[in-house]
């Protein structure tokens, strides 16, 4: 692409369209009921310091479970109940045993219930950084390790490669479709895992916070008797039976506090990679988290200028220069991917069926509004986006966490807000420039 037209038509906006010509839009959703596996083994990674009884709730309704597919009725295996998976994940011949915690109601449920029900010896709890999550999802997740006295262990060692801030500036941000998502889940959180789990000898088990009953992916996904081996770890499902008003039962019963995270986003924020994502988000993250909203811009100026630039992989992926851009068509089709089932993305299930429209009527980032403006409105530079809107630019490469440094970025500016007699940041920066207008 010839850095002589700033910005070219072909990605004038989130759908794809040029400037002026996008309208708000729903995009149809797909079916991610496959899963890809670990792609090469990446270094491994270092174990990682430790940071430092309830009721059983009642079984699923007796009786065969029967599930309609139009006129016909199948009759289906009953699911298992929590305390008959956890017997079977016990007598299961294990080493080790951790209880994955992304941050989400479900997974935390599992892990209690597992800990207070002593069913399984548990090493510690497991969150895998995903390099593009919710910072404040992790900080809950290790205080509600520190509750029960239990180690929390973090995964997130992948090649420099698979790193998602390196994959944007290549393939643009994830769209709605399942081979975007599958490759994200490999990435993200399937080669992190495998990484941290190499470290063991001997077989491992998972306790996992899927239920068959929260969609129709994970009532495929998800065994009736909770259990399944994959890459040769064990996997159990304790809560496979549980309906959500169960699990909010539960939480409810054991004074389970609330992650702030999901409460906001409606997920557990620990991915916020933009596959099926709503980008009405980005003015959530911008109200509650700007340090996480400040990143995601970041980034869209780097793979705008990318694409300005000629340097992503296929002039097709000009389309994909903002985050969650809703677009349906296949992203990394020249990326090889298996069959192996996903268990670690219940967020972009229940996107996909939630049919959120995607396109917005007013610019939600910078970036955004930026692409929208004539060519000849903008100077000519190969940086032009990343000189206006990248602010980590001014983090060293090394470091290995801009978003956790951005977020301590923002507390200096709030308390410093504070100091001067403000609420916070945003209310210094809103007096500021209003008093700046003439």
């Amino acid at each position: 692409m010839s850095n002589n037209s700033p910005i070219p038509s072909s990605f004038g906006c989130p759908c794809g369209k040029s400037p002026g010509d996008c309208s708000k839009q729903s995009y149809p959703n797909a079916n991610t009921t496959e899963s890809a596996p670990a792609g090469p083994a990446g270094p491994q990674s270092n174990t990682p310091t430790p940071t430092t009884s309830g009721p059983s709730l009642p079984d699923s309704d007796a009786g065969p479970q029967k599930k309609s597919f139009g006129s016909l009725e199948a009759q289906l295996p009953e699911t298992d109940p929590a305390d008959e998976i956890l017997e079977n994940a016990r007598a299961i011949d294990h080493d080790h045993a951790f209880a994955l915690v992304s941050g989400g109601h479900d997974s935390l449920t599992a892990a209690h219930y597992t800990y207070m029900e002593s069913a399984v010896d548990l090493n510690g709890y497991l969150h895998l950084d995903t390099g593009i999550g919710v910072p404040e999802t992790e900080d809950f997740v290790e205080k509600r390790a520190d509750d029960l006295g239990i180690p929390l262990y973090i995964a997130g060692e992948r090649r420099h490669e698979d790193e998602y801030s390196q994959r944007v500036e290549v393939y643009g941000f994830p769209g709605s479709n399942k081979t975007s998502h599958k490759y994200e889940w490999i990435c993200n959180k399937d080669r992190p895992l495998q990484n941290f789990l190499q470290q063991f000898d001997g077989d491992v088990l998972l306790i996992s916070g899927a239920t068959r009953e929260e969609s129709d992916a994970r009532w495929e996904n998800v065994n009736a008797n909770g259990i399944e081996k994959k890459n040769g770890h064990y996997y159990a499902a304790p809560l496979a039976s549980w309906t959500p008003s169960e699990v909010r039962a539960y939480r409810r019963d054991n004074g389970l506090p609330m992650n702030p995270v999901s409460e906001i986003l409606e997920h557990s924020g620990d991915c916020m990679c933009g596959a099926y994502a709503d980008r009405r988000e980005l003015g959530w993250l911008h109200a509650e988290y700007p340090h996480m909203f400040a990143y995601i811009q970041s980034l869209e100026a780097r793979v705008i200028d990318a694409a300005r630039n000629g340097d992503l992989k296929d002039e097709k992926y000009e389309r994909f220069v903002l985050w969650a851009h809703g677009d349906i068509s296949d992203r990394e089709l020249d990326q090889k991917h298996s069959n192996k089932q996903m268990t670690l993305c219940r967020a972009c299930e229940d996107v996909e069926e939630a049919n959120l429209s995607v396109g917005t009527d007013d610019p939600i980032t910078l970036t955004e509004a930026a692409l929208q403006l004539d060519d000849d409105e903008l100077p000519d530079s190969p940086t032009l986006f990343r000189d206006a809107f990248d602010v980590t630019q001014a983090i060293p490469d090394d470091n290995d966490s801009p978003i956790e440094t951005l977020r301590r970025g923002y507390e200096a500016l709030d308390e410093v807000a504070t100091r001067l007699g403000y609420d916070d940041h945003k209310e210094m920066i809103r007096e500021k420039a209003s008093n700046s207008e003439p």
